[in-house]
C-alpha cells in the first residue's frame, strides 16, 4: 500500500456545536491553544475590512483557519475542499429565481465553489495555484489525498482546507448525526533530513471502505490527533486515525 511522509507546521480547526464556537491551533512543538466565542463577528479578522464584509460565517470560518496556518511571506499550493460549499448562498439564489426576483451579486459570486480561496489569495498576496474538490462524502478524503499527491509533486509548501456547515432548514433531514460546523486548515510541508522523528506524519492507503463516515466527524478526529502531539501530550505508542470513505482513505499515524 503506498505510504507517505510528512510534516504538518501548523494546523487550526475552528467548529461551532450545540452553539459554542471554538478554535483550536497549533504547531508541533507547542501546546494547543483553544479560543472560546469564535462566533462569526470574531472570525477573520485577518482579512482586510473590504474582504471580511462580503464573507458569511461559512467564509469567516474559512478564512479564520486558513489565516492561522499561513506564515510571513508565505506562498503555498491551497487544496481547498467542501462537500456542499456555501449552500445558504446557493439557496437564496434559488429562491429568487423561483420568485423572479433580480439575483444578488454578492450572493452569485460568493457562491462559487472557490470563491473564498480568490479573496484569500488576494488578501495574503498568494500566487500559486490552488485547487477545489467537492466528493460528496469524501470531500476531506479527497483534499488529503489531492494535498500529499500535490507535496510529493511539487515539494511543499501545501495548505489543505476544509469546510461545511450544517445544511439549512429545508435540508435538515438529510443532515448526518452530531453535525456542526466544521473548518480545518493544514499546512503541509516536506521532511528535511534534520527532522526530528516526533514531527513526522505517516499516511498510509487504505483499502478499507465506510460510506457512512462524515467528513464532520473525520475533521474533528484529525484535530484531535494533532492536539495530541503536543510535547506534554504524547500520542500512545499505537495511536492513529483511520479516515475511511466510500472509494478508500488514509491511515495516519505519528512516524516512529
Amino acid at each position: 500500500m503506498t505510504l507517505l511522509h510528512a510534516r504538518i507546521s501548523h494546523w487550526a480547526f475552528w467548529e461551532d456545536r450545540d452553539n459554542h464556537a471554538i478554535l483550536k491551533t497549533g504547531t508541533p512543538n507547542a501546546r494547543t491553544d483553544t479560543i472560546d466565542d469564535m462566533t462569526s463577528a470574531n472570525l477573520a479578522h485577518s482579512l482586510k475590512p473590504a474582504w471580511r464584509r462580503r464573507l458569511d460565517l461559512y467564509g469567516r470560518a474559512a478564512a479564520e483557519v486558513l489565516g492561522k496556518v499561513l506564515v510571513t511571506d508565505d506562498n503555498p499550493h491551497i487544496v481547498f475542499a467542501s462537500r456542499h460549499g456555501n449552500i445558504d448562498r446557493t439557496l437564496k439564489l434559488l429562491h429568487q429565481v423561483a420568485t423572479d426576483e433580480i439575483l444578488s451579486p454578492a450572493n452569485f459570486s460568493m457562491s462559487v465553489h472557490n470563491a473564498l480561496v480568490g479573496i484569500a489569495s488576494i488578501n495574503w498576496s498568494i500566487t500559486q495555484s490552488h485547487t477545489a474538490i467537492a466528493a460528496g462524502a469524501d470531500s476531506l478524503i479527497s483534499g488529503l489525498t489531492e494535498t500529499l499527491c500535490q507535496l510529493a509533486d511539487r515539494n511543499g509548501p501545501v495548505v489543505l482546507c476544509y469546510v461545511d456547515l450544517p445544511l439549512p432548514e429545508i435540508y435538515a433531514d438529510i443532515n448526518p448525526a452530531d453535525i456542526s460546523g466544521i473548518a480545518l486548515a493544514m499546512r503541509f510541508c516536506p521532511l528535511g533530513d534534520d527532522e526530528p522523528a516526533k514531527n513526522q506524519l505517516a499516511f498510509k492507503a487504505m483499502s478499507k471502505r465506510d460510506d457512512k463516515a462524515p467528513p464532520h466527524q473525520q475533521a474533528r478526529q484529525i484535530a484531535n490527533f494533532l492536539g495530541a502531539m503536543a510535547p506534554d501530550l504524547k500520542p500512545e505508542p499505537k495511536y492513529e486515525v483511520e479516515l475511511a470513505g466510500k472509494t478508500g482513505g488514509w491511515l495516519m499515524t505519528q512516524h516512529d
